[in-house]
């Protein structure tokens, strides 16, 4: 059966995902029955599971190979954060809040400044390279909604920037680097807990994704999922030809995280003129969560076969 399953791309992270989120469409409460059921299987340990993947993957960050790491994918991820703030603040100044074509301008900021390091992980560990796993950590900061509080704490007074989040993602790398570089044996004993983290992460998004809801948001979803691999596609090419690279980890990058669904009504708390938007901003993320993690995983599988293809031909 893991065969089969290692057979879809990003398997062992989207298969778990999709399982989930139906069994959460059809019973919501499903494994809410308390004590260690709950616990690993409710959702509620997805913070957790990102804080133990983060630690483990940071002790496999040799401090030597760390800067040949930031000028990959520490490129792609300044590329990203300029493109969202930019993007972000010109969709706000030229449509309002309202947005253009159905969509709003905080569906269009959450999805534009969204990475889901879940599947970028899971992809990068099939068809990537060594060092691309290590940078998990740093994607992850795109999986929270910290771009979105800048671009809305730029265009208005009241917002107020709470750092914590990015405190609190790079305090587990740290941990992790520090151990790892102290003792490689640290490095043999949690690395290999990642690949086994990754189901458990998978089913824990899943909790939370209504696929009834998602397909209720209709073309505007897919709308909204057409815009942005149409405003992220730079970070796929800044990799693949500003950077020389095989573009795998670009492409990775370009998916929807599971955790942005809740930055509408996040927001909304600290700006109550984005209220009205939050039920549709929200049904749309939701399918470009499910939408984005399908197409890119295909995407990267079929770049790799290309490139893999090419390799031979030369």
């Amino acid at each position: 059966m893991l065969d089969k399953i290692n057979k879809v791309p990003a398997g062992t992270f989207l298969v778990p995902m999709l399982l989930s989120a139906l069994v959460y469409t059809i019973a919501p409460n499903f494994v809410r029955i308390g004590g260690l059921t709950e616990a690993a299987f409710s959702g509620d340990g997805l913070n957790f599971i990102l804080g133990a993947i983060c630690l483990c993957s940071g002790t496999g960050i040799d401090v030597k190979r760390l800067v040949k790491i930031l000028k990959r994918q520490g490129i792609l991820l300044v590329v990203k954060f300029i493109l969202s703030i930019l993007l972000g603040l010109g969709v706000i100044a030229l449509f309002g809040q309202k947005g253009i074509f159905g969509i709003s301008s905080v569906a269009f900021v959450v999805a534009l400044s969204s990475i889901n390091p879940a599947l970028y992980l899971s992809l990068v560990n099939e068809f990537g390279k060594e060092e691309d796993p290590a940078a998990f950590g740093l994607t992850g900061l795109f999986s929270i909604p910290v771009v979105p509080i800048i671009v809305y704490s730029l265009t208005s007074s009241s917002g107020s920037m709470d750092w914590s989040p990015i405190y609190s993602t790079l305090i587990p790398i740290a941990i992790g680097m520090l151990l790892g570089n102290i003792d490689k044996k640290f490095t043999a004993l949690f690395a290999p807990g990642v690949p086994m983290l990754i189901p458990f992460m998978g089913w824990n998004i899943g909790q939370g994704i209504d696929l009834v809801e998602a397909t209720k948001s209709g073309l505007l979803g897919l709308l909204l999922v057409v815009i942005y691999y149409i405003f992220t596609s730079p970070i796929y090419f800044t990799d693949k030809k500003l950077l020389k690279q095989d573009g795998i980890a670009g492409l990775s990058m370009i998916s929807v995280a599971g955790v942005s669904v809740s930055a509408p009504m996040l927001l909304s708390q600290t700006h109550p003129e984005l209220a009205p938007y939050v039920t549709s901003a929200t049904a749309q993320l939701l399918t470009a969560v499910v939408v984005t993690s399908l197409l890119t995983s295909f995407l990267v599988k079929r770049l790799h076969s290309k490139n893999t293809e090419r390799q031979a031909n030369k």
